[in-house]
């Protein structure tokens, strides 16, 4: 305890409320095992899971997380929309996060699956950037209409020829994706993985997900949902571990409808070694 909270904290108070200790120790070692893992998504993929209030209000164009259900006193379940009931400027709870978690997590699950299911050996993925779509689609569509017809072909090689430079020019190193003019059904096919990534990148534009960036990483979608998963985790193991200790939770900063001393030393000075 003392080498979570520091050699010069005073223990007492928390000892007098005579809420067992071991739920402390466990609820503040929960929080820096968020903080270590708030870091790591922060620097490996450019992702602040500590969501300011003004993140969080963009986030509820998200109807997921955006509506909440609530139970009336007469046990009846109600669906509440917070843009309607949110004052602008709440913090963001804890609540908050976890459903914006959830969601996160389940969109970026659909992509993991979408590629190892009906993308496992995609071509363009290691070098697939969002403005490359377009172009793509383009080329291969100019492709295809030119090597639908070989006479045609023939006497347009100059212009094919082009397509396949400027092709190659967006995909250097992607080698099994050359010559555009025998790859095309396949890239053709694989756009629609691209166009998927693209609107899930644009529904998360709040929070700047790099969705490209990510997928372009081995396994880097599989960290990511790994680090989402272990913070939902922890975050709901601090509300499970609290319960039992109010009183203590309340002396040591810890507010579950407020984040920020969550991810804040300075607002919850805690030992990351402890």
């Amino acid at each position: 305890m003392q080498k979570l909270l520091g050699s010069e904290s005073n223990l007492e108070p928390f000892s007098s409320t005579g809420e067992p200790m071991e739920h402390l120790i466990g609820t503040l070692r929960a929080v820096v095992r968020c903080r270590k893992i708030y870091t790591y998504v922060q620097e490996q993929f450019g992702i602040n899971l500590s969501i300011s209030e003004k993140t969080f209000e963009s986030l509820l164009e998200i109807p997921q997380i955006n509506y909440i259900e609530t139970t009336k006193r007469d046990l009846e379940v109600e669906t509440v929309s917070l843009k309607q009931t949110r004052i602008s400027g709440d913090p963001v709870t804890i609540a908050n996060l976890n459903s914006v978690l959830r969601e996160l997590y389940a969109n970026l699950f659909v992509i993991k699956e979408r590629i190892n299911k009906d993308f496992p050996n995609a071509i363009l993925i290691r070098e697939m950037l969002c403005e490359h779509i377009e172009p793509t689609q383009r080329f291969v569509k100019t492709i295809s209409i030119l090597y639908g017809n070989l006479t045609g072909y023939l006497f347009t090689s100059w212009k094919a020829g082009r397509i396949e430079k400027e092709f190659k020019s967006l995909f250097p190193n992607s080698i099994k994706a050359h010559p555009l003019r025998i790859t095309f059904p396949l890239i053709e096919h694989e756009l629609e993985l691209y166009r998927d990534v693209f609107k899930t990148q644009a529904k998360w534009n709040a929070i700047e997900l790099d969705l490209f960036a990510i997928i372009q990483k081995p396994n880097g979608i599989n960290l990511l949902l790994e680090n989402i998963q272990e913070i939902g985790n922890r975050l709901w193991q601090i509300i499970y571990e609290s319960s039992e200790i109010p009183q203590c939770i309340d002396l040591a900063g810890i507010d579950f409808g407020d984040i920020k001393p969550l991810f804040d030393n300075d607002k919850l000075p805690l030992n990351p070694s402890g």
